[in-house]
């Protein structure tokens, strides 16, 4: 059998999304899988469902099935095995699959804060491409036929924006292969969003993110009917954020010795006080649940409201910086070539 191939966020909300429609219905899990196999439009979801059939209707769990076939998240794996456990299988695959829902929706608001400032910066190396390229030789043409004493003065500054626009391509080609190399690295990616997280100028952002993929598992692990303290040891490795994870572990560690969860909640810091606040009453109203699901989804929109903020702050700023390059250049050749009509006018 050819290697299954891992799914994406996308595929992976819409694999759990139709196999919870079919246990819904009361259909056994190796027949639905089954019947998902040969309605798939797409060839490797079918084949992963056939896989997925094969070791069910043989007694192996749902979730060992899931983990041989090397296709899902390990999170997926994690929950799925805990829902069978639960006897909640059928509310887990419906938390899964709007889990990875949000997790892909949150993947495509970071695409596209990324997707235009790459953009703009390949723009910005192509026209660069053309000055170094085209213009400037054009230009030093064009000096090269006048009177040599104003010639070769001309040639200097022209020299200068030559190597000027030269410097200037290459640390843009450099930026952008450093820009491929995380996106399409793992490695590299996830030690750039470590560093994000204590960055400065980005820490700020990469705690927004965090919190909502937290919030997005809390609510996915308690309304699947996981006691507190275990989701949050659960959570412990989905964090990527340095100052939320330590904050994680602390309310972890109170939770451990005793201490209420909803208080552990507001004195580790973890979310900010007004959730914090509503999952202490709810702890007690018997709402618990239903407070982790508004915070899921308040939490995802001050994300991605947060990347839209940055997008529109990011994109003026290397528009700028494209004009003033771009300008910079042509001036440092212009000027030269006013002052010489000029003087022969």
């Amino acid at each position: 059998m050819a290697k299954l191939k891992k799914l994406n966020f996308e595929q992976t909300a819409f694999f759990f999304e139709q196999l919870w429609l079919m246990i819904n219905t009361g259909m056994q899990l190796d027949d639905g899988l089954e019947i998902l196999s040969e309605d798939m439009e797409d060839s490797n979801i079918s084949a992963i469902c056939r896989f997925l059939a094969e070791k069910t209707e043989q007694g192996m769990p749902l979730s060992e099935a899931i983990a041989e076939s090397g296709a899902f998240p390990e999170y997926s794996v994690r929950m799925t095995e805990i829902g069978g456990m639960s006897g909640k299988l059928d509310e887990t695959l419906k938390g899964l699959s709007e889990y990875y829902e949000g997790r892909a929706d949150m993947e495509r608001t970071v695409r596209y804060a990324v997707f235009h400032p790459c953009m703009l910066l390949v723009m910005m190396t192509v026209v660069m491409i053309i000055l170094v390229v085209k213009i400037i030789p054009m230009f030093t043409e064009i000096f090269s036929q006048f009177d040599t004493g104003i010639g070769s003065a001309v040639q200097d500054i022209v020299s200068i924006a030559y190597g000027a626009g030269e410097i200037i391509l290459i640390v843009l080609i450099a930026l952008i292969v450093l820009i491929g190399i995380i996106l399409l690295v793992p490695p590299v990616k996830k030690a750039v969003l470590k560093l994000a997280s204590v960055f400065p100028l980005t820490r700020g952002i990469s705690r927004t993110l965090a919190q909502a993929k937290l919030a997005d598992a809390m609510c996915l692990m308690i309304t699947s009917g996981i006691e507190p303290e275990e989701a949050l040891e659960h959570c412990a490795g989905l964090i990527s954020d340095k100052k939320l994870s330590a904050q994680l572990s602390d309310c972890l560690e109170r939770v451990r010795k005793g201490e209420y969860f909803s208080e552990a909640i507001c004195e580790s810091g973890i979310l900010p006080k007004m959730y914090a606040r509503s999952l202490k009453i709810a702890y007690t109203s018997g709402s618990f649940d239903a407070v982790w699901r508004k915070i899921s989804i308040r939490t995802n929109e001050e994300a991605q409201r947060t990347v839209s903020n940055l997008l529109s702050l990011v994109e003026p700023v290397i528009v700028l910086l494209l004009a003033v390059m771009i300008g910079a250049v042509l001036l440092t050749i212009m000027i030269p070539l006013m002052n010489i009509m000029s003087a022969l006018g």
